[in-house]
């Protein structure tokens, strides 16, 4: 076989330094969307003398804004973790994983403006459900990185045990299936789904502490 036929394999270290790049630039984009979900945190100007007398109207009328800030805060911080966890185990990449992250980083990158129309118009059908089919999307974009990378260990570690990367499948599921249940609650009322973001982690505490439990002492 001559050379130019053989396939080329880079060496170990040229591609870990790829697949820091590739974290590096992630970690950008999601830093940069975080940052950006902060602009619509701004009360209006107002003359000196009506500043007080209207202080606690305006920072009421922020309020939107500021629950859809924090949720928004929350849900990119729970994909960098998620994010920054499996690529700890992924330790070769194809142009397929690549394709994968850009599309994750795509719905990322489109957070702060979908925030900013739930921040706006929190009590529309409409802007709720965008949402949450955000959430969802990156949930599921996210989630189809540590599926494909996953599925017959073709990137990852190949010491894995299947259990560990069954647990980590369906933990990966949990976010994108919470914001896709609640949709339905934003027909009957649009403030539904907001609690349902909220509370239903918290019954879902104690099922991840177990299974997170479980996956350290495979680890081990």
């Amino acid at each position: 076989m001559s050379i130019k036929n053989q396939p080329f394999k880079l060496s170990p270290a040229r591609e870990e330094l790829a697949l820091e790049r590739i974290m590096f630039f992630s970690d950008a984009v999601m830093a940069i969307a975080i940052t950006l979900l902060a602009i619509d945190l701004k009360l209006p100007e107002l003359p000196t003398p009506l500043a007080l007398a209207e202080f606690s109207t305006s920072l009421s009328a922020l309020t939107p804004r500021l629950i859809s800030f924090v949720i928004s805060f929350v849900v990119i911080g729970i994909f960098w973790a998620s994010h920054h966890r499996y690529f700890t185990y992924i330790i070769r990449y194809d142009s397929r994983l690549i394709a994968l992250n850009l599309l994750f980083l795509l719905f990322i990158a489109l957070m702060p403006f979908v925030a900013s129309l739930f921040g706006q118009f929190y009590l529309i059908k409409f802007s709720v459900i965008v949402y949450a089919l955000e959430v969802t999307a990156i949930g599921l974009s996210i989630g189809g990185i540590w599926w494909y990378a996953s599925s017959n260990h073709r990137l990852i570690d190949p010491e894995l045990e299947p259990e560990f990367i069954r647990v980590r499948n369906i933990i990966a599921l949990i976010v994108p299936l919470i914001f896709l249940v609640s949709i339905p609650f934003a027909l009957i009322n649009p403030l539904l789904p907001i609690i349902v973001w909220w509370t239903t982690p918290i019954l879902l505490v104690l099922p991840l502490q177990k299974a997170q439990q479980k996956e350290s002492k495979r680890k081990v």
